[in-house]
């Protein structure tokens, strides 16, 4: 029954059933990602990619979406990868975080020891960039110089090196190795954040 099912899955993502004979252009922002939620989940997969899952939606809007998924997640099993840059959506609600840059991974780590023990200065100026929500907190600065290199022209060694304020000889010439912070964090840095010495 087409019907009954329609009318399950809005009720899974809070939705009446009367959203069913609604067109596209009758939904609000939160009300159309909630469907498209819906229709993710329909067919019971293991696994959704989601990518910018709540671009374009208002901070509380977001948050219900958030809350949403994560409910979602434990109650059927599910596994998601979130492709974003909101590093606040992150945070939230992932367990693991790799970082890219130019299309590579720079980091990857449990996200705890990502936002509390950063080491690729790809990641520290991210995180330093975030708005914080204290205005007696000052922000740290972090320089990322010049503009992000075409693709079509890729730096030699170290990708990131043009822009980094940590760069040396070694990062123009050759291309980092994976190296690890703990056995579960590892980045690709010769000079990382949470060292003076190569990593």
């Amino acid at each position: 029954d087409l019907d009954q099912e329609a009318a399950r899955l809005l009720a899974m993502v809070g939705l009446p059933k009367e959203f069913a004979d609604r067109y596209p252009h009758q939904l609000s922002g939160g009300q159309a990602r909630r469907v498209g939620v819906a229709r993710a989940v329909a067919l019971l997969p293991k696994l959704i990619i989601a990518d910018e899952p709540t671009a374009g939606l208002d901070v509380s809007v977001q948050g219900e979406i958030l809350n949403l998924m994560t409910r979602l997640q434990r109650e059927l099993g599910l596994t998601y990868l979130i492709i974003t840059h909101n590093l606040a959506v992150v945070r939230h609600v992932s367990d693991e975080t790799a970082i890219m840059y130019m299309g590579r991974f720079v980091e990857h780590g449990p996200t705890v020891d990502i936002f509390h023990h950063a080491a690729h200065p790809y990641t520290v100026g991210l995180l330093a960039a975030q708005p914080k929500p204290d205005p007696d907190k000052r922000r740290e600065y972090v320089a990322l110089m010049g503009e992000v290199p075409s693709l079509a022209r890729r730096p030699t060694g170290c990708e990131f090196h043009t822009r980094c304020p940590r760069a040396q000889e070694i990062c123009r010439r050759e291309t980092p190795g994976v190296y690890r912070l703990t056995p579960v964090h590892t980045h690709r840095c010769y000079f990382p954040a949470t060292s003076d010495g190569a990593g």
